[in-house]
C-alpha cells in the first residue's frame, strides 16, 4: 500500500473534480435549485465522474490493478452511465431498475460475482442459495445501490457512509493479507475523500462545490454491493455475510423502513420525500454538519460492533438476531424521530442549512 499512490489518487480526484466544474456548468449537468431542492446556487453533478476518474487514471498507473478491476471499473463506469442520463434527462425509476438490474445480472453471471450463501444465520447450518444465488444477487445488488442512492439528500452524508464501509472492509482485507484489495479499496477511500472536500461544509465554507448526483451515488452503491458480495463468498471470504449488514447498518435502517411504510400509506417507495432519517433529524434543528457527523458515527459504531462480533468468533446466527432486533428498534423509533408539524410531507429538500 504505497502511500504516493493514495496521495495520487487523492489529488488526481481533485484536479478533475476542478477541471469537471466549469465543463458540467457549460453543459447544463448541474442540479438547479427550485421546488423540492432548496439549495441556493446550480451545483455541478460531477462527484461520481471525479471520483471514477481519479480511480481510473491511477489504476492504468498501478501496476496489475487494471487487469485484476477491470472487470469492476468497467461494470462501475456502465453505473455512471447510467446515473449520469439520469442526472441529464431524469429517467423514471422503472428505467433506472432496470439499468442497474442488467448491470447487476451481468456481474453475476459474466464476472462471476455471486452471492452463492447467506451464512448460518438461523441455528440450521450454512444456508446454500443454489440456483437462486443469481437472483439474490441481483435483488442485493440493487438494494445496496438503492439505499446509498437514497442516503444522498446532505451534503457529506452518502459518501461518508460509504467510507465507512469500505474502511471495515479494507481493515478486514488487511487482516487477511489480502494487499491488493485492501490497496485497491484504500485507494476508493482517498477518491471519495476528495470529493468530500468539495462536497462538506466547513465553518469557512457553507455550500458544496459539486455533488455526487445519482451518478455518483448509484456507483458508488454498485461499487460497495460488488466488494461486499467478493469479500463474503468463496474460500477466499474475508467475513462471514451477516456482517455486510453491520457495515452498512444506517442506510438499510434508513431504505428498508421507508420500503416498508411508504407502500403501507400508499405512496411509491422511490418518490422523492422528507421522511429520510436525516431529514427528520434536520428538521429537529440540527444542523448539516451534525446529522451527517452523528449518522456516520452511528455507521462506525455499528460496524466496530461487527468487528468486535469476528474478533470474538461471535455466532453467524446470533449477530443477524441481534441485527435484526437493532432494526425493530431503529423501526418502532423512527415515527418518533418523526416531527408532528411534518407528517405527510412529501417536499424534497437538498443542502439545508
Amino acid at each position: 500500500m504505497n502511500p504516493l499512490y493514495l496521495l495520487g489518487s487523492f489529488f488526481l480526484t481533485g484536479v478533475t473534480l476542478y477541471g469537471l466544474r466549469p465543463v458540467a456548468i457549460r453543459v447544463g449537468l448541474v442540479d438547479i435549485p427550485g421546488g423540492r431542492k432548496t439549495h441556493i446556487t446550480e451545483t455541478p453533478l460531477v462527484g461520481g465522474l471525479g471520483i471514477f476518474l481519479g480511480m481510473l487514471i491511477m489504476s492504468i498507473l498501478i501496476p496489475g490493478a487494471l487487469s485484476q478491476f477491470g472487470p469492476f471499473l468497467s461494470l462501475s463506469a456502465l453505473v455512471l452511465f447510467i446515473g449520469t442520463v439520469d442526472d441529464a434527462k431524469e429517467l423514471t425509476a422503472a428505467a433506472r431498475m432496470t439499468g442497474h438490474t442488467l448491470v447487476a445480472l451481468v456481474m453475476a453471471v459474466v464476472a462471476g460475482i455471486q452471492l452463492q450463501s447467506l451464512g448460518d444465520i438461523f441455528y440450521t447450518g450454512p444456508i446454500t442459495l443454489g440456483i437462486l444465488a443469481i437472483p439474490f444477487t441481483v435483488f442485493a445488488t440493487v438494494g445496496v445501490i438503492n439505499a446509498i442512492n437514497m442516503s444522498d439528500g446532505i451534503d457529506g452524508l452518502s459518501g461518508g457512509l460509504v467510507i465507512v464501509a469500505l474502511g471495515f472492509i479494507a481493515v478486514l482485507a488487511l487482516a487477511a493479507g489480502d494487499f491488493a484489495k485492501t490497496s485497491f479499496i484504500t485507494m476508493m477511500i482517498c477518491s471519495t475523500l476528495a470529493f468530500l472536500t468539495l462536497n462538506f461544509r466547513r465553518p469557512w465554507h457553507r455550500k458544496a462545490l459539486v455533488y455526487l448526483g445519482d451518478a455518483g451515488s448509484t456507483m458508488l452503491g454498485f461499487m460497495l454491493a460488488w466488494l461486499l458480495i467478493d469479500s463474503t463468498q468463496g474460500e477466499t471470504a474475508l467475513f462471514s455475510p451477516v456482517y455486510a449488514l453491520w457495515f452498512m447498518a444506517i442506510p438499510l435502517f434508513d431504505t428498508v423502513t421507508l420500503l416498508i411504510k411508504r407502500p403501507l400509506a400508499g405512496i411509491s417507495p422511490f418518490t422523492p420525500g422528507t421522511d429520510h432519517l436525516h431529514h427528520h433529524l434536520l428538521k429537529r434543528c440540527l444542523r448539516v454538519e451534525w446529522v451527517v457527523l452523528l449518522l456516520t458515527s452511528s455507521a462506525i459504531f455499528l460496524g466496530i460492533v461487527g468487528l468486535l462480533g469476528i474478533y470474538f468468533e461471535a455466532s453467524e446466527s446470533f449477530m443477524f438476531q441481534l441485527f435484526l432486533s437493532l432494526f425493530v428498534f431503529y423501526f418502532l423509533l423512527s415515527d418518533k424521530l418523526k416531527p408532528a408539524n411534518t407528517a405527510g410531507s412529501g417536499n424534497y429538500s437538498r443542502s439545508q442549512p
